[in-house]
């Protein structure tokens, strides 16, 4: 999983939209993928007598995965039509800009609160959810609404994503007691480097022989697939998160567990903090001269 905030507050929208779009696509696709992947494995852990896997488990584990995708992201667009229709129908929702963020906020958290309770993933409703309502029920919303809901939201996001990395900074003090392989942390590391580099630009030249972007007049530049791949090494917290779901009957989880940690705070720090003077080293001229 990765944490595309601190590389999509470089790029700006409005002068590279296409980059913008990219980063911020396969952070949210990264994410929910994963989840989702994460789900399918322990389901299928949890349901199988045998041990270990095997052929036939990859196939079990890929039809677990499709198929919960989609139940996880039918459920967020139904409750996200509701929401619309809802506001859009019942016009006495929208008298007070307080009653509106309410109601988006409750039907929000209901499709996450659902598809749990349905064994879904929760987490993808919520996003499939959220992004359906931010295309259609903002639009139902009145003017103070819209204003105010945008506000209160951003508001609230800043106020978890803050949470989230102060609980990750001080989590990595409370493992101390538990089994800490250096070499492992540093294979990881080159792992992730590498198989990030092959799934940028090895997918990007794949993607070029069979004609992408052919006869598209902005085409992507080396300069914009590196920043691509190293906004991709800030690893996220949704990663550490999938980890602690780990039984804990499970061999040497506590060395899976310190080595993400360690991973996400690493990553976070040193990639996040260098990723703007990248940007800027890569895009800035470029961006005054289009100013």
């Amino acid at each position: 999983c990765t944490d595309i905030f601190a590389a999509i507050s470089v790029v700006k929208p409005d002068k590279k939209p296409k980059l913008y779009s990219l980063v911020f696509g396969e952070g949210i696709t990264n994410d929910a993928v994963a989840i989702i992947l994460f789900n399918s494995v322990l389901n299928y852990e949890s349901r199988s007598s045998t041990d270990g896997f095997s052929a036939i488990s990859v196939g079990h584990i890929s039809l677990d995965f499709f198929f919960l995708g989609f139940r996880s992201i039918l459920c967020g667009f139904l409750f996200a039509i509701v929401a619309s229709l809802l506001l859009k129908k019942f016009r006495a929702l929208t008298k007070r800009p307080q009653l509106e963020c309410t109601m988006v906020f409750v039907i929000a958290y209901m499709s996450y609160v659902v598809a749990e309770l349905v064994s879904l993933s929760g987490i993808i409703t919520l996003l499939t959810c959220s992004v359906m309502m931010a295309n259609y029920t903002w639009y139902n919303l009145s003017a103070q609404g819209k204003q105010s809901s945008v506000v209160v939201f951003k508001f609230l996001g800043f106020l978890a994503e803050s949470f989230v990395f102060s609980y990750l900074g001080l989590t990595f003090f409370s493992y101390k007691s538990f089994n800490w392989s250096y070499d492992l942390i540093v294979i990881e590391m080159v792992v992730i480097l590498i198989g990030r580099g092959l799934g940028t630009f090895g997918l990007f030249s794949l993607l070029k022989l069979c004609n992408y972007e052919k006869d598209n007049p902005r085409k992507i530049t080396w300069k914009e697939l590196t920043f691509i791949w190293y906004a991709g090494l800030i690893r996220g917290a949704i990663a550490f998160g999938l980890v602690l779901r780990i039984d804990d009957s499970v061999v040497n989880r506590g060395v899976i567990v310190t080595t993400c940690l360690t991973l996400v705070v690493f990553t976070t720090i040193f990639f996040g903090s260098t990723v703007g003077l990248l940007g800027k080293c890569m895009f800035g001229q470029q961006s005054q001269a289009e100013e």
